[in-house]
């Protein structure tokens, strides 16, 4: 290769070299857009209007009972999952003298039958930490 191609080629990277140079040194940034972009921020409020209720439930017991409306066949499962104290304690369920706890109300179990069908005679029972029937203890 002769020299004058190779002196070329060195002078064109040094001028490229220099206005690399020459543009980071004023300032010049060729990334940014024009005309440039705004920043800006977007807030959204959602009121408490849409809800059903307005009121919310901040006790959860009351918030077990409500989330079991119109459904006493899985409230009755469900209040058998749960402990006596809170049993007791929720206005949906009822601990019997069997040391259940059913679905139910002041008026006693809602599901009170056995599998032929009869009504079980309960001794007792537990309403909201009162107990209720003939024999309470």
């Amino acid at each position: 290769m002769e020299l004058k191609y190779i002196l070329k080629v060195f002078i064109i990277v040094f001028l490229i070299f220099s206005l690399i140079i020459f543009i980071n040194t004023i300032g010049l940034n060729l990334n940014d857009e024009y005309p440039p972009k705004k920043l800006l921020q977007v807030v959204t409020v959602e009121g408490l209007d849409s809800l059903k209720d307005s009121s919310i439930l901040m006790n959860k017991t009351d918030a077990f009972c409500e989330s079991q409306r119109g459904s006493s066949g899985t409230l009755d499962d469900s209040c058998g999952k749960l402990t006596q104290g809170n049993c007791t304690s929720t206005s949906c369920c009822v601990w019997t003298s069997e040391n259940k706890c059913k679905a139910g109300d002041i008026n006693g179990p809602t599901f009170n039958s056995d599998s032929n069908g009869k009504t079980k005679k309960i001794d007792y029972y537990y309403f909201q930490k009162k107990c209720y029937g003939e024999k309470c203890k």
